[in-house]
């Protein structure tokens, strides 16, 4: 596997920079490879008559399957999804971060994993700032296995588990004097709370990157780290169930990883929208043979820049706008607050820390604010007024709201903060198939005793 990974390492460097049209002949044949495979050989793709197509002549064509989301893995043995063979004790598995409570298995096969950490190189090179020998500390919920290379002094990853006292984190992190930082926004913020001036400046004497991943990165917190920290950030956009998904260059515009993956954005009528229009982010993880997610629904809202980025690669960027689209807050009048509403309401409102929100079935919040220091219950009073006051013209509508003073925001099971959750039913925009498939003669089925790489016996370009 080690072999592979290296192998991978300059071509998925040099894919990046490829033209346009050769990429997207590319992503094509993979598509079908990967479609037909899913057909032969998974069970859940194999009964449904959505997928009994020929292959697509266009990457259009892929917005006639249906998408799926978290509930059809949620809602099925995850034996369904597998393909043939595939177990997952033997192939690198994860689970879903919970953020909406309810975790999911996601199993992904050696060889698309293999390529996934392989073009984790491109994303750190890419910030023009980090170089291999660094010294690099990572505030994470878990611990990934040593590499071979790390022993060498390579891409060494230092590992601070965030389920630790954050006197203990600190301590050690200044023990580390790292050159990189990597870590949920959430948990940084929480360190940089911790720090004390001193503590600050020493750390600040060898930073040079820090690397946030896996929520939301707001406009105003970026800015906060930046200033705080003294050193650009650079943010990555991933998900357990297809891996990364974007990573950002020196110019911090984060390129879609379309060698390994095809991005939609889709309006609320569940059609493609070009680029430059927001809508919600869609994606098919090619490579997989293992598990493969066709069109899935990762409940983030964004949108796909129209220009070039002046890097020179040549991989689309994508912009997050709001958050996930399932934990939001419903009102009254029929619109909803996503999570950049609060997320930027923790960064801009004086005397707050982080908030989160709860919303009952009745439609009642509940604003969890974490002050930013001790306040006297004079300034909580004018903190709650002024929150009630911003909230309630943002929303357009009155609405049942409660601040409460809480310590601190809650945290999932995956490390992630909990910025949102909301019982209401709201209605949700479908995302369907354009247009009814015409089935037309399937594709030759792969033999059974067939292995998954079997479909795809180029050695040049990963499974």
């Amino acid at each position: 596997m080690f072999l592979r990974e290296a192998w991978y390492v300059p071509v998925t460097y040099v894919r990046q920079y490829g033209s346009r049209r050769a990429l997207r002949r590319r992503q094509l044949a993979q598509l079908n490879r990967m479609l037909a495979h899913a057909r032969a050989r998974v069970p859940y793709y194999r009964a449904h008559p959505a997928y009994r197509t020929g292959p697509l002549r266009s990457l259009a064509e892929v917005a006639r399957l249906p998408v799926i989301d978290k509930e059809v893995l949620r809602g099925r043995p995850v034996e369904e999804l597998l393909a043939d063979g595939a177990e997952p004790g033997a192939l690198p598995t994860f689970r879903t971060s919970g953020s909406t409570g309810r975790r999911v298995t996601v199993v992904h096969d050696h060889r698309s994993h293999d390529y996934h950490l392989a073009s984790c190189v491109r994303r750190f090179l890419a910030t023009g700032r980090y170089r291999p020998t660094d010294r690099l500390s990572h505030i994470r919920p878990f611990a990934p296995p040593a590499r071979g290379y790390q022993k060498a002094g390579l891409f060494r990853r230092h590992v601070l588990l965030t389920d630790r006292p954050m006197d203990e984190i600190k301590a050690e992190l200044l023990a580390a004097r790292p050159q990189v930082i990597i870590g949920y926004p959430v948990h940084l913020r929480a360190l940089l709370r911790a720090l004390g001036p001193a503590e600050l400046a020493a750390l600040r004497t060898t930073l040079k990157l820090v690397m946030t991943e896996s929520e939301l990165l707001v406009p105003e917190h970026r800015a906060l780290l930046e200033r705080e920290f003294g050193a650009p950030v650079h943010d990555e956009y991933s998900a357990f169930e297809v891996l990364n998904i974007a990573y950002e260059c020196r110019h911090q515009r984060a390129h879609l990883a379309e060698d390994r993956l095809l991005v939609e954005i889709l309006g609320p009528d569940g059609r493609p929208l070009p680029d430059g229009g927001e809508g919600r982010v869609v994606v098919t993880a090619f490579m997989e043979r293992a598990m493969p997610l066709i069109r899935y629904d990762l409940g983030d809202v964004g949108r796909i820049d129209t220009g070039p980025c002046p890097c020179g690669r040549r991989f689309r960027t994508l912009r997050l706008t709001a958050g996930r689209v399932n934990d939001a807050v419903s009102l009254p009048n029929g619109r909803q607050l996503y999570p950049d509403t609060f997320l930027h309401l923790a960064a801009t409102f004086p005397g707050i820390a982080e908030c989160g929100v709860v919303q009952d079935r009745a439609g009642a919040v509940r604003l969890n604010v974490v002050p930013d220091g001790e306040l006297s219950p004079a300034a909580w009073d004018e903190l709650t007024a002024g929150v009630r006051e911003r909230l309630l013209a943002v929303a357009g509508c009155d609405f049942p709201l409660e601040v409460v003073r809480a310590g601190s925001v809650e945290i999932t099971a995956g490390g992630k903060g909990r910025f949102v959750t909301s019982d209401v039913v709201a209605p949700v925009a479908p995302v369907a198939p354009v247009a009814p498939v015409t089935p037309v003669t399937p594709v030759a089925p792969v033999a059974p005793g067939a292995s998954a790489a079997a479909v795809d016996p180029a050695r040049t370009t990963p499974a």
